[in-house]
């Protein structure tokens, strides 16, 4: 039944297109799921990924030969399929309407992945003995829910939660507080996520009221706050110049054996899962002479992300702009060469650096020199990688992002592959 479930709401991948030959546009796009997936990275009080949350957009229910399914059971199917052959290191949260929590003990997920389940919605009490499920649910999930009215009804129900969602409804941090507080009062025993947040300042003053994580747009700053460069950035930047220039492979090898630490990072990244090589690499001249100039290119990009030493942040940083850039990467194959794929992941890995060296990303571009379909786009200069940043950009704050899947010819089963994809890929070549 499983399977032929799949079949019906989970299409092949298109194929894509030959290097340097854009796909023939489609006259419309049409869904091939009844909503997209919604994709948001949870971050703990130490800036790390703590866990990814998952819902499917609640659109209106779609009929498929006589069946219909809801958002809920799509959405079960789909991170079902996805767990089969790989785990997730981070945690992944999936919000259940209360009315479906009783399919959750259909679906046999990866148990090497730990999943945290958050009812959202209005309950039915008539229609759920939730304690029952409850009981068996919490034999293998961890369960949560979204603040709402439900403890009027079923105070006790409180004791029994590991998580509270609270949707910041506004932005007074005295009725934050006041929200805050009630929430612990409901469910003394949960830990607290706040959702939404719109910068980093208030995420930070969601955890000094107590909060465990947040989501939101928390990459952004007020204004750049240096106008220089770390020396470990600059002695990087001189390396990728001269593989830009396509300079002799032992020069480059040269530059990057003068720092141990540099060199040592580069062959974890190369020897990667990501990359998918049958043969680890050992040296700095086989990982040379196997990747290539254009790939170095993009390996060397990423340690740019190491040039302030390793602060909580850092690596938290890296594995979003990896998950942006693979998602670009991936999401334009079907209508750009191999070598434009390559300026898409670039971009997009290159559109949090500002925010990780807080300097202004005019100067940033201006030091780093990119190719200039990059510092266009970088710098909201339309061109024809635009879709795909704001798509990338969106996408990890949940959407709505439906009119830019029409401009890049995407339908939502595709695109809620590719958001899965691009983040178990972000994950493996972190892993080594």
């Amino acid at each position: 039944m499983l399977n032929w479930l799949l079949n019906k709401i989970l299409p092949e991948p298109p194929t894509p297109a030959p290097v340097g030959t854009p796909a023939t546009p489609r006259v419309s796009v049409e869904p091939s799921l009844p909503g997209l997936l919604r994709r948001r990275a949870v971050y703990n009080t130490r800036w790390q990924i703590a866990a990814y949350s998952f819902t499917l957009r609640e659109l209106s229910h779609h009929e498929n030969q006589g069946e219909e399914y809801s958002h809920d059971e799509v959405l079960l199917c789909e991170i079902e399929r996805l767990l089969e052959t790989q785990a997730m290191s981070s945690g992944i949260w999936l919000g259940v309407h209360w009315k479906n929590l009783p399919l959750i003990s259909q679906h046999h997920f990866n148990d090497s992945t730990a999943i945290t389940i958050i009812a959202h919605g209005e309950p039915d009490w008539r229609a759920i003995d939730i304690n029952t499920v409850l009981d068996d649910l919490q034999a293998k999930y961890s369960i949560g829910a979204t603040a709402k009215r439900w403890h009027l009804s079923q105070p006790q129900l409180g004791e029994r939660l590991a998580l509270i969602e609270l949707n910041v409804q506004s932005p007074d941090f005295a009725v934050l507080s006041q929200q805050i507080h009630e929430c612990r009062k409901i469910a003394p025993n949960a830990q607290l996520w706040v959702n939404d947040i719109d910068s980093r300042e208030a995420a930070e003053a969601c955890f000094q009221l107590g909060a465990d994580y947040v989501s939101g747009s928390v990459f952004n700053w007020p204004q750049a706050q240096q106008l220089s460069f770390p020396d470990s950035f600059l002695r990087l930047n001189q390396v990728l110049n001269l593989v830009r220039q396509n300079t002799d492979a032992k020069i480059i090898a040269a530059e990057l054996k003068s720092d141990p630490a540099l060199n040592a990072r580069l062959l974890r990244y190369v020897s990667s899962a990501a990359l998918g090589l049958a043969q680890p690499i050992s040296n700095l001249d086989q990982a040379i002479f196997v990747v290539g100039n254009q790939r170095l290119y993009r390996w060397l990009s990423l340690l740019l992300f190491s040039c302030k030493g390793d602060q909580e942040l850092d690596q938290t940083l890296l594995e979003t702009a990896l998950t942006r850039a693979r998602l670009m990467e991936l999401a334009a194959a079907t209508r750009f060469s191999a070598s434009d794929c390559e300026l898409l992941f670039l971009t997009g890995l290159f559109s949090l650096l500002d925010f990780l060296l807080r300097v202004p990303r005019s100067l940033l571009l201006a030091e780093l020199n990119p190719p200039g379909i990059i510092s266009d786009t970088l710098q909201d200069k339309a061109t024809t990688f635009t879709p795909y940043l704001q798509l990338a950009e969106r996408s990890e704050l949940g959407g709505p992002f439906g009119d830019l899947l029409a401009q890049c010819q995407l339908d939502s089963a595709a695109f809620n592959r590719i958001q899965i994809d691009a983040s178990l890929w972000a994950l493996s070549a972190l892993a080594s």
